[in-house]
Formats: C-alpha cells, sequence, structure tokens
C-alpha cells in the first residue's frame, strides 16, 4: 500500500444514524447498495442518482454524510463530480468502482477520496470502508491497494480545495469558472492559487499545471 494510506480499525461512532447518498447509474447496484445498508440502523440512504450532474444540487439541498460514488458515470467524469463536492464541500467520499484504470483511482485519492473499494469486494468490504471513512480513516480495500503499491506519494501535500482548483486549471478552466464549480469566492480561489504556486515553487500561474505533471500530482 501506498505510503500515508492507512487502512485498519474505524473509530466511527455507531450510535449516530448517517445519511448515505449513492451515485451510480446501474440499477442493480443501486438496489444492491440499498438492501446492504437496510441491514445496518446507523446508515440511511437518502438519494440514488444516476447521473452525475444532479450530485451538486443534491447534497446542497439535504444533509449528506457520505457519498459512495462510481467513477464511470455516463454525463460527467466521476473524477469531475468528486472534485466538485470535495472541493466545495469537504465532502467524505468513497469510490466504488468496476474499473481497473488504477491512475484514475489513484488520482481520486489525491482529490480527497477517502476509501476505494472494488464492486469485485465482498459486501463487508463497503461497510468498512464507511467506518473507516467516516471516521477520518483512508480505507483501500486489499487488492486494489496491493494494485496502487507502484504508485508513490507526491512531494508535496496539497488540500482537497487546493487539487480541486489544480484539477480544474489542468482543464483550462478561469478563476470565474472555478469559483462558480466550488461556489467559492474568486478571492479566495486566487488565494489558493498564489498557495499552490508556493507550495510547487513556481513564480507564474502558466506554470503550475506543468510543475504538478512533473510532480505526479495530475
Amino acid at each position: 500500500m501506498p505510503p500515508g494510506r492507512k487502512r485498519g480499525p474505524a473509530n466511527a461512532d455507531m450510535s449516530l444514524t448517517h445519511n448515505i447518498l449513492i451515485v451510480d447509474d446501474h440499477p442493480i447496484t443501486q438496489n444492491g447498495l440499498r438492501l446492504l445498508f437496510a441491514s445496518y440502523q446507523r446508515f440511511t440512504v437518502v438519494g440514488a442518482l444516476d447521473r452525475g450532474a444532479t450530485v451538486g444540487a443534491f447534497v446542497q439541498s439535504q444533509p449528506v454524510d457520505l457519498v459512495i460514488l462510481d467513477l464511470n458515470m455516463p454525463d460527467v467524469r466521476g473524477i469531475n463530480i468528486l472534485a466538485e463536492i470535495v472541493g466545495s464541500r469537504d465532502m467524505t467520499v468513497i469510490i466504488l468502482t468496476g474499473e481497473t484504470n488504477l491512475g484514475e483511482i489513484d488520482y481520486a485519492l489525491k482529490l480527497g477520496a477517502r476509501a476505494v473499494v472494488s464492486k469485485a469486494d465482498p459486501s463487508d468490504q463497503i461497510i468498512a470502508a464507511c467506518d473507516a471513512a467516516l471516521a477520518g480513516d483512508i480505507h483501500i480495500s486489499p487488492h486494489i491497494a496491493e494494485a496502487l503499491g507502484k504508485y508513490q506519494q507526491p512531494p508535496v501535500a496539497l488540500s482537497s480545495r487546493q487539487m480541486a482548483i489544480l484539477h480544474y486549471l489542468a482543464q483550462g478552466e478561469s478563476n470565474k469558472e472555478i469559483s462558480y464549480r466550488l461556489s467559492i469566492a474568486q478571492p479566495t480561489v486566487s488565494f489558493h492559487i498564489a498557495e499552490l504556486r508556493r507550495k510547487l515553487d513556481v513564480t507564474h500561474n502558466r506554470k503550475i499545471v506543468e510543475r504538478a505533471q512533473e510532480l505526479n500530482l495530475l
């Protein structure tokens, strides 16, 4: 498992009820997760979405403690959904994926995903991931952790919001567009971009993405 990514017993408060949003376009997966969580009093599924474009509005409209997200959505890249809800609201997100694109899974963890579980994993891995993520830990299912072993942690530590801003800078978006996507003020975006310049040791904004790529942040 890559350094800094721990997996172990969670300390989540089992007496609380946690609201879960499922984001997956496969009805079988949605129904399976609903049945799974129905067996645990501490979890309540408050919604299941089959389109990524509606996730931001949903998490703003009602309390959501945990998002279970498939990276392979039909309308919006799962990575973009992750960047938006983690960068704007610091959401706790678990990646539940059937994908084998390890580079994208590694990037999801850099963006702030709290756990990664494969759809091929047993159901107890999903529950373990939920408990760990809600306790503030990072959980990666064993066989995914083994596959990710070749990836090295980048030498620069960025916050989830800074990673989200970097993600959108790499897509060519302006400060105004990033401000809108993350629901934060433009001066806040400018502040974090200045922090990116400082942490990446570059003097111009146009060098941020280039340096981030050199450091394997993107």
